[in-house]
């Protein structure tokens, strides 16, 4: 399956050229020096404070550490995840625009609705996991709908990818960004830090300015390290999805630990659709499936 956000190949590139960064030279090279005395009187440095786990006034310092504790945040709770993603011209025009909404329960069954908007073929795409199977809808701008059900290895890789929480796309993004607290907010006794790119004028998550830099992220997190909203702008090294330049990705999390997992009003038409006995027995369901 592919993963639901589509920005992280990007952000991946952005990554690749990173791995010959530390290099250093053979201790064979090196001439054996004579030890001397190391002063003791030196001030110790002061340590940064630790905000929350990976996090401090400097910013997120480990990216690892901060995508670990959002995740086990989500351990054995329901969650839901909304995201937009948008494709946008050199202009800033909105070329395409994708809506998407997952559900997660508790035991691990999710439920997903993507809605497409723009230059595309595709309008809407949903997922549902009963437990036993996850059936797929698809529906194309001419109306057509189709279903579909997922092999057992895809209803692993696809159970694993949402019940991540996006911890994986987190940790990626924050390696490449590079932020700063700019302030804290207190409610119902939870302390929320603002993080803001690197340079950026104001101290709001929510600030339009956007450095001229390949990633920028805004993000509020929790002091217990779950980020409960970001917004990643991206600009691409070459023309994206018809002409695009920049894609903007917008996350947020709620209903942690009341999320409900409710069947799709189009089950029984997939179930029909996807079953081998129901096929044979109902000559009809040879014909293109549309929507009811």
């Amino acid at each position: 399956m592919r993963r639901l956000l589509p920005y992280v190949l990007v952000v991946c590139v952005v990554l690749a050229g990173c791995n010959g960064v530390f290099v250093t030279e053979s201790d064979d090279q090196t001439p054996t020096l004579t030890p001397v005395a190391v002063p003791t009187d030196e001030p110790t440095p002061t340590p940064v404070p630790r905000l929350a786990p990976g996090l401090t006034a400097d910013g997120v310092t480990n990216a690892s550490a901060l995508a670990a504790a959002h995740l086990d945040t989500f351990e054995n709770t329901s969650f839901t995840m909304q995201e937009t993603v948008v494709y946008r011209s050199e202009d800033g025009i909105p070329i395409r625009r994708i809506e998407s909404t997952t559900r997660v329960g508790d035991d691990g069954r999710f439920r997903v609705t993507k809605r497409w908007n723009g230059s595309t073929a595709l309008q809407q795409v949903g997922y549902y996991d009963d437990g036993e199977r996850v059936l797929v809808t698809t529906t194309r701008t001419n109306d057509a709908t189709t279903y579909r059900r997922l092999s057992s290895q895809a209803v692993a890789a696809q159970r694993s990818s949402v019940s991540d929480g996006g911890s994986g796309r987190i940790e990626t993004m924050f390696v490449a960004a590079e932020t700063r607290v700019a302030g804290r907010t207190e409610r119902n006794g939870t302390t929320v830090y603002h993080l803001v790119p690197t340079g950026t004028r104001g101290n709001s998550s929510n600030t339009a300015t956007i450095l001229d830099r390949s990633v920028s992220v805004c993000a509020r997190v929790t002091e217990r390290g779950l980020v409960r909203n970001y917004t990643l702008t991206q600009r691409l090294s070459g023309d994206g999805a018809d002409g695009a330049t920049t894609i903007v990705v917008s996350a947020r999390y709620t209903a942690i630990g009341a999320t409900d997992i409710e069947r799709p009003a189009w089950y029984e038409r997939a179930v029909a659709a996807t079953d081998p006995t129901a096929s044979r027995r109902n000559e009809t369901s040879a014909t293109p499936t549309t929507a009811g």
